[in-house]
C-alpha cells in the first residue's frame, strides 16, 4: 500500500495537533460518489474523522452512511495519506468501497447549514475538478489543500489499474521512494514497497537509499565551495593539488587536465571495463590509491588522462576518484568529513552521508537503510556493496533530503543562498565547451532542466530540477533493474507532473 505525504508550505517544524480520518472512493458505471456543499460549492470524497475505538473500516462505513445515505463495504485499503499544515498532522486511509444498500443520512447541524448532499459525477470530471486546487491558493488555503488531497488520491486510484504505467514501475522494484516539489513550492512524498524484504521492513519517509552517481553532483558542489574558500582554482591542473599520486598522460608525463575538465568528464580519463561494482563488505578493503592505480578487480585500469583534455566526453568514475583524493589532500581530512561540513551540516541534513565502511556500520544499526537487490531480485551479500569511490558513487540519502539540496541549489542559482554564490552555481550549470549537455557534476537539458542520476548494483535513482520554475523531483529505488532509467520507468516517475 502506497503512502503519500503532503508537506504544506505553511507547516510548522513540529505539529501539536493530530486528526485521524478515512475516506471512501466509490465508483459505479464510470461515476464517483462525492459530497457537495451547495452553499459553498465545495466537493469532497466522502469520509471523516475516526471516533474513539473505531477501526478505519468502521469509520469509513459510518461516515459514508451519515454523509450520503449509502451502505458500503470497504473492499481495499489502497492508500495512506499524511498531511502537514501549520500545527496539524492529518492522517488516514483511502478505501475502495462497494455500495451494498441504502441506509440513513445523519447530517450534523453544520452540514445541514452548508447544504451538504451527495452526487454521482463522472470520474474524469471529478479528477478535473480537483486538479484545479492551486487556483484556490489565494482565495481559501483550506479548500486548496483539501482539493490537492482529493486530486492526489484520485490519481493514485487511477494508477491501480492493471495497465497503469506507474503501478507497473512501482511493482518492478522491491521499494520505491519519491519526492516532488511543484512550481508553487508544494511538496509531496510518495513511497511504497519493502526496504528489506527478508526482515519485513517497509519503505517509509526516513528510508535511506543508495544515490549512486548523484554523488557526483554533491562532489561538484563541494569543489565549488572549496574554490570559494580560496583552497583551489578549478581552471588549474589537478596535479597542482596532488602530492602522493599524480595524474599522468598515456606517455607517462604529468597531465595538464584541469579540475573543471574532470568535473565535466572531458579530461580524457577512462574507466576500466567492468569496473566500479561487485565489491562486497567482507572483501579485502580496496583503498582509493588501489582504485587510482588499477591494482584490483574493482578497477583494473590506472586512472590516466588518455586523451587530450577537452576533446572528448568520457563519463568517468575514476575521474571523480581523482577529485576525492584532491579534496582529501587539500583539506587534510577525510572526504566524507569535508562534504558533511560543507554541504550536509549547513542544510541540517540528518540522513545523507557518504558510505565509507565505518559509516555503513554506524548507519545500518538504525535499520533504515534500504537493502540492495541485484538484477534477479536477489539480496546482495551483506545487503550493501563496499564503495571506495565515494565521490563518484558512495552517497546515500532520502528523496526528501536530496530535494532539500536541489531546492538550495536553485536558490543559489538565483542569488538567495549562503551555500554557494550565484556565480559558482551558474558556472556549474553552464555547458562545457563543445559539450552542450554537460555542466560541472550535473547534466543539462534544453528546457532549463538539470539532471543527476545514478545506477548501481543495489539501486537506481534520478534527480531533476528546473532552475527557472523551481520544480524538483527525486526518485530512489533499491534494485538494479537491468535497464536504464528510461526503460526501467524511473524517468517516468521523475516527471515534474507526477
Amino acid at each position: 500500500m502506497k503512502t503519500v505525504e503532503i508537506l504544506g508550505a505553511n507547516r510548522f517544524e513540529t505539529y501539536t495537533k493530530t486528526r485521524e480520518g478515512d475516506r471512501a472512493i466509490i465508483v459505479q458505471d464510470g461515476k464517483i460518489l462525492l459530497t457537495h456543499e451547495l452553499n459553498s460549492g465545495w466537493w469532497l470524497i466522502p469520509g471523516g474523522g475516526q471516533e474513539e475505538g473505531e477501526t478505519p473500516e468502521d469509520c469509513v462505513v459510518r461516515e459514508v452512511e451519515e454523509e450520503t445515505g449509502y451502505l458500503v463495504r470497504p473492499a481495499r485499503r489502497f492508500l495512506f495519506m499524511n498531511e502537514y499544515y501549520e500545527e496539524y498532522h492529518y492522517m488516514g486511509y483511502y478505501f475502495i468501497c462497494e455500495v451494498t444498500g441504502k441506509g440513513q443520512m445523519n447530517l450534523t447541524d453544520v452540514e445541514k447549514q452548508r447544504g451538504l448532499q451527495s452526487e454521482w459525477i463522472p470520474l474524469q470530471d471529478a479528477i478535473e475538478l480537483f486538479s484545479k486546487h492551486e487556483s484556490y491558493a489565494l482565495e481559501n488555503e483550506e479548500k486548496r489543500g483539501s482539493y490537492q488531497r482529493e486530486y492526489t488520491a484520485l490519481k493514485e486510484y487511477m494508477n491501480l489499474a492493471p495497465e497503469s504505467s506507474e503501478r507497473l514501475i512501482y511493482e518492478r522494484f522491491p521499494g520505491v521512494s519519491c519526492a516532488y516539489r511543484d512550481a508553487a513550492g508544494r511538496e509531496t512524498l510518495k513511497y511504497d514497497g519493502m526496504a528489506d524484504r527478508e526482515n519485513g521492513i517497509p519503505v517509509d519517509g526516513n528510508t535511506v537509499f543508495p544515490a549512486c552517481s548523484i554523488s557526483k553532483f554533491i562532489t561538484g558542489i563541494t569543489v565549488m565551495r572549496l574554490q570559494e574558500q580560496g583552497l583551489l582554482n578549478i581552471d588549474e591542473p589537478v596535479n597542482h593539488y596532488l602530492h602522493q599520486w599524480k595524474l599522468l598522460t598515456a606517455d607517462g608525463k604529468e597531465s595538464d587536465a584541469t579540475i573543471r575538465s574532470i568535473l565535466s568528464h572531458t579530461s580524457g580519463i577512462m574507466d576500466g571495463e567492468d569496473s566500479f561494482y561487485g565489491l562486497r563488505r567482507n572483501d579485502p578493503v580496496v583503498s582509493l590509491l588501489d582504485v587510482l592505480e588499477g591494482r584490483t578487480a574493482y578497477n583494473k585500469r590506472r586512472a590516466m588522462s588518455e586523451k587530450q583534455p577537452g576533446t572528448e566526453f568520457e563519463y568517468s568514475d575514476a575521474g571523480y576518484c581523482v577529485l576525492q583524493l584532491m579534496i582529501q589532500e587539500i583539506t587534510q581530512s577525510s572526504f566524507e568529513e569535508v562534504v558533511s561540513k560543507n554541504v550536509f551540516e549547513p542544510l541540517h541534513l540528518k540522513r545523507t552521508f557518504f558510505a565509507s565502511l565505518q559509516n555503513l556500520e554506524l548507519r545500518e544499526k538504525d535499520q533504515n537503510m534500504a537493502a540492495g537487490y541485484d538484477g534477479e531480485g536477489s539480496l546482495i551479500p551483506g545487503k550493501y556493496p563496499q564503495i571506495p569511490d565515494l565521490a563518484a558513487s558512495g552517497l546515500w540519502s532520502t528523496p526528501y533530503e536530496l530535494m532539500t539540496i536541489a531546492k538550495e541549489f536553485i536558490q543559489a542559482a538565483n542569488g538567495r543562498s549562503t551555500l554557494l554564490s550565484s556565480g559558482s552555481t551558474r558556472e556549474m550549470i553552464s555547458p562545457a565547451e563543445n559539450f552542450s549537455w554537460v555542466g560541472l557534476g550535473i547534466f543539462l537539458r534544453g528546457d532549463d532542466t538539470l539532471v543527476s542520476q545514478g545506477w548501481g548494483e543495489n539501486g537506481q535513482c534520478m534527480l531533476k530540477m528546473n532552475a527557472v520554475t523551481g520544480e524538483v523531483s527525486v526518485v530512489m529505488t533499491n534494485q538494479d533493474p537491468g535497464a536504464d532509467q528510461t526503460e526501467s520507468g524511473v524517468e517516468r516517475l521523475a516527471e515534474f507532473s507526477s
